[in-house]
């Protein structure tokens, strides 16, 4: 019974998605995604909101004839199960893309077995900044809406340059993930003709008080007057407290990984006042732009408000418009070969005022990234 489960969920999940369509010509795309036992999770955010807009777009007659259907499939943790349950996915399905497939592992992973090119599937909006997966060079399936870490690193070494801070110490998650930041970081400084006063790993999962006051006094004398951290929003928050517990004063400038409301929990509004965030996508609080409008509007119409917030729901909505736009300029057949080359050849695409654009060797669609500060009410402010 076990082994059947994930099939019925998919099954049942592209009956519930899947309009009425009479003749309409029905294209499928597929999710599969880890979240299991996971209701409120970031992943499973995205691909909510992505159904929701694919669900809205397929009614009526649909997207330039097309109805869509939507087939999310729950992916197993481990990575060679999950690389199994998303190539079965891909033959049982043929789905003419991928949405939102998630995490640097599994994407590499996927890359590696493949299973994208034998089935001739893009996968649109992998939510991966992995420097070394976005770098692996026989990709020619997987498309990013974001910029990736690289990015992230060169715009806080910029953002802290503008401020007059030239002494940066770097924090890093003691991990893959933290480790690419550092790496970004310090090659970013380099080309300017700089090198970090310190760089300094926090534990995995969570350092303890005493290690983050010693960490908080290695800043201090190192007299860093701007601090890049490239973790996660617990261990900034400690960090935050015992760094201004002790009088430091540095601009701190943090990738995309903490949002704002995870910071304030974990230290507070006044501690985190002032944290400079990298934002590689519009925040959710971004009114001025035509996309976040459009996706609160959808959310909230959709019967979704709890997503409304949520940074990783517009990445995955945005995602799914990005399908949407590709499938209105495509004549003929939808397959994925017919997917992948309007993404490199029919661009630029624009989301609602967030344009992506892609080429025959260009599989970053957008390389922009902005700063958001924590403003007086935790709130960010771009």
């Amino acid at each position: 019974m076990a082994a059947v489960r994930p099939r019925l969920t998919a099954l049942m999940a592209a009956a519930v998605l899947m309009p009425r369509a009479g003749l309409a010509d029905v294209v499928t795309v597929a999710q599969v995604l880890p979240f299991a036992g996971q209701a409120g999770s970031p992943i499973r955010a995205a691909a909510d909101a992505a159904a929701l807009y694919l669900r809205k777009a397929s009614r009526g007659d649909g997207v330039n004839g097309h109805v869509i259907r939507v087939v999310t499939v729950n992916a197993p943790r481990g990575l060679g199960a999950s690389v199994s349950r998303t190539a079965e996915t891909l033959r049982q399905h043929r789905p003419a893309a991928l949405l939102n497939y998630d995490g640097a592992a599994r994407t590499l992973a996927l890359l590696e077995s493949g299973a994208l090119a034998a089935s001739r599937t893009p996968v649109i909006g992998a939510l991966v900044s992995s420097t070394p997966v976005r770098a692996f060079a026989d990709n020619r399936w997987v498309f990013y809406l974001r910029p990736g870490l690289a990015a992230e690193a060169d715009r806080m070494v910029r953002e802290g340059l503008a401020a007059g801070r030239r002494r940066a110490a770097i924090l890093y998650r003691d991990d893959a993930s933290g480790e690419d930041g550092m790496r970004a970081s310090t090659a970013a400084l380099r080309t300017r003709g700089l090198q970090p006063v310190l760089h300094l790993p926090f534990a995995v999962p969570m350092m303890d008080t005493p290690s983050l006051d010693r960490v908080a006094e290695q800043v201090l004398g190192a007299d860093a007057d701007v601090i890049l951290i490239f973790a996660d929003s617990l261990n900034i928050g400690g960090f935050l407290r015992a760094y201004r517990a002790r009088g430091g004063h540095a601009l701190i400038a943090t990738d995309s990984t903490p949002s704002a409301p995870a910071l304030v929990r974990a230290s507070s509004v006044a501690l985190a006042r002032g944290v400079r965030i990298a934002q590689p996508m519009p925040a959710p609080g971004e009114r001025r732009t035509r996309l976040v409008r459009a996706f609160l509007a959808d959310m909230r119409g959709g019967g979704r408000p709890d997503l409304a917030g949520s940074a990783e729901a517009l990445e995955g909505y945005a995602s799914a418009r990005l399908f949407v736009e590709v499938l209105r300029r495509i004549r003929g057949p939808v397959t994925g070969e017919a997917v992948r080359t309007a993404l490199q050849t029919r661009g630029p695409f624009d989301l609602g005022g967030f344009e992506v654009d892609y080429g025959p060797s260009q599989y970053e669609g957008s390389r922009a990234v902005g700063i958001g500060v924590v403003g007086r009410e935790g709130q960010l402010m771009n």
